[in-house]
């Protein structure tokens, strides 16, 4: 992506399903994915390339074994990024067990404010669930938050589950819940621009349209570990490519955003190069 002055540029990644061992193999795939290398080869990547960027964006899913040990890992492997580190809860993620393990440079922020755009990170966990919800007091602090951001500022929100239905039947039942609510919500608010989730495992582009004219842009990103099919009645493995999201967010309000993909596959015998 062509690097604009003045934006506010961020990485995005999401789903790592990570193990509090670095040689332990994701289990609910034939693939061969070890996902502690996968988050390991993704960070030393954008990394080297993190001049002019401000922050990457861990939109939720950090552990696939969730116990403290795998917190302290992925926080071990994270606190090595030169950049700072906001992190949310995916569906597979103990939020308390983030907020005990995770420190130093990764933080449990819900609003960052960078330039004249503002981060607003929600935490759509629900426990025992594998789609997203918000709660009343959620809501509310949500659109507080909202209603603080001056008129000439802008707005990026980011959360683990897709606010918009992606035409996969057997994802769509896991997204976040109350999208009507949700947008109903943000329809009051003109500052939102754009938002950004994880939890589907494929690159998703759309928005959601209102009758005055105005959208808002989606993003999904997909996984640092195993990729899902597109358009499908049921669960299809893709591939097991890394990937990331390039963001731009531009002082206009405009957003420019690039999906990309490691180009190598990282096995178990790949530990010693990374």
């Amino acid at each position: 992506m062509k690097k604009t002055p003045d934006a506010v540029r961020l990485f995005q990644v999401t789903d790592s399903h990570c193990y509090a061992s670095d040689d332990s193999r994701l289990t609910w795939t034939d693939m061969p994915i070890y996902p502690n290398l996968s988050l390991m080869a993704m960070l030393a990547h954008l990394g080297a390339r993190s001049d002019g960027y401000q922050a990457l964006m861990l939109t939720g899913d950090l552990a696939q074994e969730e116990t403290p040990e795998t917190y302290q890992r992925v926080n071990a492997l994270l606190n090595q990024f030169p950049l700072p580190v906001y992190a949310i809860p995916g569906n597979h993620d103990i939020p308390q067990m983030m907020h005990e393990n995770l420190n130093g440079n990764v933080q449990l922020a819900d609003h960052v404010v960078l330039g004249n755009w503002h981060l607003l990170l929600l935490d759509t966990h629900s426990d025992g669930k594998p789609d997203g919800r918000l709660t009343d007091a959620q809501f509310e602090r949500f659109e507080s938050k909202l209603a603080s951001i001056p008129d000439d500022h802008f707005a990026a929100v980011f959360m683990h589950h897709h606010p918009v239905p992606i035409d996969s039947e057997w994802m769509d039942v896991m997204g976040l819940q109350q999208k009507n609510y949700f947008w109903q919500l943000v329809e009051h608010f003109p500052q939102v621009k754009v938002v950004f989730n994880g939890h589907i495992h494929q690159e998703f582009n759309g928005q959601h349209a209102y009758a005055t004219g105005r959208s808002v842009a989606v993003h999904g990103t997909p996984a640092t570990c195993v990729q899902m099919k597109p358009v499908r009645k049921n669960i299809e493995f893709d591939h097991t490519l890394p990937a990331w999201r390039d963001i731009a967010l531009l002082t206009d309000g405009s957003v420019e955003t690039t999906v990309h993909y490691l180009s190598f596959i990282v096995h178990d015998h790949a530990i010693d190069s990374i």
